[in-house]
Order: structure tokens, then sequence, then C-alpha cells
């Protein structure tokens, strides 16, 4: 039993949000196509995509090892990014415009490198330092989207994927588990790729998994087009950061 009065319980559980229900949008505000939202209230960036099926392509329902993205944009440094048809959810955006949102949410890089030195820095070996890592403050993705059965669904980005790990000789499926960090490596060496979050620690885009040193080891995982929407879907990317605040 609550040691507190019930009219002051009633008041306390009135003043808390109340969730959205499954007709209702996840967040207060949606992008316009070609447009980001920011929302500094709910400490969130909100961008637009439709979803594309990459057949043929490492990873895309079998298990393999990539560097691209599976959430990127149509445009990059420029002009069309270079790995494009590679992703799953196709932003409408330029990659640049999303490290901005993400800069106005102070999120910060603080370890990033072009692809070329990158390379250089690639693999786990005897000498590899902190700085062979991509590093920056944390961030958490999803996606979310209005599903004609369901109403609005949301699911988190490493919810579509499974990791195969070897232990010994045995080859066991896990949970995908990246650690993604904001390091704006492909915005600020303007690499073009449009990667935004990809499942190694690349250079080439933004927010990378760096659970190991740049490129190498890969994660051997499988992207589940069946836990996507159907291709041709309007779904919405949320990214929320874990700022780091100074002393």
């Amino acid at each position: 039993m609550s040691k507190y009065p019930l009219s002051i319980t009633l008041l306390a559980c009135s003043l808390l949000p109340l969730p959205a229900t499954a007709d209702e949008p996840p967040a207060d505000e949606l992008p316009k196509p070609g447009s980001v939202v920011v929302d500094q209230q709910r400490r969130e960036l909100i961008l637009s995509a439709k979803v594309q099926f990459p057949e043929g392509k490492p990873c895309i329902n079998e298990y393999g090892q990539r560097v691209q993205a599976f959430v990127g944009c149509a445009t990059a440094a420029g002009g069309d990014a270079k790995m494009a048809s590679y992703f799953v959810f196709l932003v409408d955006v330029e990659t640049e415009r999303v490290f901005e949102g993400l800069m106005k949410l102070g999120c910060r890089p603080s370890v990033h490198y072009s692809i070329e030195e990158g390379r250089k820095r690639s693999g786990l070996k005897p000498e590899t330092s902190a700085d062979d890592y991509l590093q920056g403050d944390p961030v958490v993705l999803s996606v979310f989207w209005k599903s004609e059965t369901k109403g609005w669904v949301e699911r988190a980005y490493q919810h579509f994927a499974t990791e195969m790990v070897e232990v010994g000789e045995r080859q066991i499926e896990k949970p995908w588990t990246p650690h993604f960090v904001f390091h704006g490596s492909g915005a600020i060496h303007k690499s073009g790729t449009g990667c935004i979050a990809c499942p190694c620690d690349c250079p080439g885009g933004i927010i990378a998994d760096n659970r190991f040193p740049i490129y190498d080891p890969k994660p051997n995982v499988r992207f589940d087009m069946a836990k996507a929407p159907p291709p041709g879907t309007q779904v919405y990317i949320r990214i929320r950061p874990i700022s780091s605040r100074s002393e």
C-alpha cells in the first residue's frame, strides 16, 4: 500500500505524460520529406526515409561482413551518395545535415579520420591504441513507421539484424549488440558515402559500432528483411545522443 494519501497519488499520476497510442506518431513533430527535425526538448533527431531492398548486397538476408550502413542518406558531400544502393533505410537529406543536427543536440565527435587515414590504423594488433578506435558521444537509433494493421510501430536499429560469433569450433547466432558512437568522420572529411550508422568501426559514415578497431575485425551480421516494413514504406529514423557534459 502507498504511504502517500490517495489524493496526492492521483495528482502525481495526472502530471505524468501520457504514452503515445498506436494511432499517434511517437514524436512531437515528423519531418516532411527533405527536412530534418531537431527536437531539443526530447533530445532527439528525426529523419524521413523510405525502405528499399538492396538485394544481393552483403549481409542482406544472409550472414556476411560489410562496411556500409543499413541506414544512410541518398546524397552526401554535394552529390549522390556512393553507397546509396546498399541501404535498407534511405534517408532523403544529405549526411552533412544529419551531422549538423546531432551537433545542435550537443553530440560531439572526439576521434575521427578520413577513409585513407583509417586504413592505416586498421585491425587489432599488439600496437593498437585507443586512437585506433573511432570515438565520440554514444547514440541510440530506432526506426518507426505506421503499419496498416498495428498502427505506429517502433523498433530499435539492432532489432533488424542478428550476429554470428565463433566459440571454439562452433558458430553461435546471437543478438546484434553494437556500441554506436558519433564520430562524424564522413561529414568532417567529406567521404561522400552517405552512411549514417555503420555495422563496423568505419570512418566512411558518421556513426559507427566501435567494439573493435577501425575496419577489422568486422562483425558477422545478417539483416532480416522480413523484420522491416515492405519496400517503399515511409519510415522515420530516430537518433538520440547521450551527450557528454563538461564538468
